[in-house]
């Protein structure tokens, strides 16, 4: 494939835009999950906050960041701009948590998600001050991490959800390696950081 397919690949399954992927696939999977909210279509409120507040607050923070010329680049971010949004956008990720942290349910499963991914955010930009990490990979690995998680957590088969978030997983981090954007090394630690949190939030918290 060329470059540009690869290039298609990494905006497609663009790091900001796996929480509300995470999130339908928890809402989709958990037969138990019930979310008590005042409309027909609740999995679509739900959907809404998750993205406003992991996608498009990001966004606008980075412009932001980029405006007041606290990074240099978004195209082209070095370590430190690529850690100052990082953060930033923890800080968001931080509110998605409680906007349903006190939400009553049947089940846990969406709360754990998104602590997990709070967890993630936090793990990468601790180990980015060490060493460059790829988001993609975080992203896409917590992904495949969060169904694994669920598997255990509902007890429910779910091997169709479990092979396309592989198939994403291997995808994006191909063209991460194919477009120079990581070596492998960054790509590992991205998948292992994002595959361990998920999964293990689900496996640890009763």
């Amino acid at each position: 494939m060329g470059k540009n397919v690869w290039t298609a690949i990494s905006y497609l399954f663009h790091p900001a835009l796996m929480p509300t992927l995470g999130a339908f696939v928890v809402l989709w999977c958990d037969p138990h999950l019930f979310i008590p909210l005042d409309t027909d279509k609740p999995w679509l409120i739900v959907l809404a906050v998750i993205f406003v507040c992991t996608y498009v607050l990001p966004l606008c923070l980075t412009g932001a960041l980029l405006k007041l010329g606290r990074i240099s680049s978004i195209s082209h971010p070095t370590e430190n701009d690529r850690r100052t949004m990082l953060a930033f956008t923890a800080l968001c990720f931080i509110l998605a948590y409680y906007s349903f942290h006190t939400i009553p349910t049947s089940d846990q499963s969406l709360k754990i998600f998104l602590l997990g991914i709070n967890i993630s955010i936090v793990m990468t930009l601790i180990i980015s001050l060490l060493t460059k990490v790829s988001f993609h990979s975080v992203g896409v690995g917590g992904l495949f991490g969060t169904v694994i998680g669920l598997i255990r957590y509902t007890h429910v088969e779910l091997l169709p959800w479990l092979l396309g978030a592989f198939a994403i997983l291997i995808l994006t981090a191909t063209a991460r390696y194919k477009l120079k954007a990581h070596d492998t090394f960054e790509i590992y630690i991205g998948l292992i950081i994002g595959i361990a949190t998920q999964a293990l939030v689900f496996f640890l918290i009763p």
